[in-house]
């Protein structure tokens, strides 16, 4: 996938999460309150994850595994209709692997261009990874997350806040260095 639509697809999630927890307190959004345990859009977000995650391991494992890289086609649309029917916080599991792939592919991309805050672009990247992991360990923290965004409107714009501030402070190195 081309650099600049990893980076786009990033912004949209990103984009999204914060708008979720800023608006989740709102009578009008009220049906942000369950946005952790949305099962439809979770799915399908599982099914975007799982196809690129089982396109990329196909081509990997193709040339050198051709029986694993087989069984791959078999195994995802198996994997999507199993989170589907058996997995609960789908929605939050989801979205933190789906952003997990778009960090270590953006961070794979940018080893192209001479980036002049590496670590700055990496640290922070790290920091969306570790939190990738826990939506998809421990989705409850998301929810708690969102319930006190509900109860303390101020919260859910720090936390928006923040979120946007680091994503912001990633990419003005990778801008400067792709334009």
């Amino acid at each position: 996938m081309p650099l600049y639509v990893s980076i786009l697809a990033y912004w949209i999630i990103i984009l999204a999460v914060a708008g979720i927890f800023i608006s989740v307190n709102k009578e009008k959004y009220s049906f942000l309150k369950t946005i952790h345990r949305e099962q439809k859009i979770g799915s399908l977000i599982a099914a975007l994850a799982l196809g690129w995650s089982g396109w990329q391991g196909h081509q990997l494992l193709g040339q050198d595994f051709p029986t694993i890289a087989g069984v791959i086609p078999i195994l995802v649309p198996a994997l999507i209709v199993g989170v589907y029917l058996l997995m609960d916080y789908v929605f939050t599991r989801a979205l933190g692997g789906l952003l997990i792939m778009l960090i270590c592919d953006i961070l794979f991309q940018i080893q192209d261009f001479d980036v002049a805050g590496r670590f700055v672009v990496s640290l922070i990247a790290y920091v969306f990874a570790i939190i990738g992991m826990y939506m998809i360990g421990q989705p409850w923290r998301f929810r708690d997350l969102l319930f006190k965004s509900i109860e303390t409107p101020a919260f859910g714009k720090r936390v928006a806040l923040i979120t946007l501030g680091l994503s912001v402070a990633m990419f003005i190195p990778v801008g400067l260095a792709c334009v």
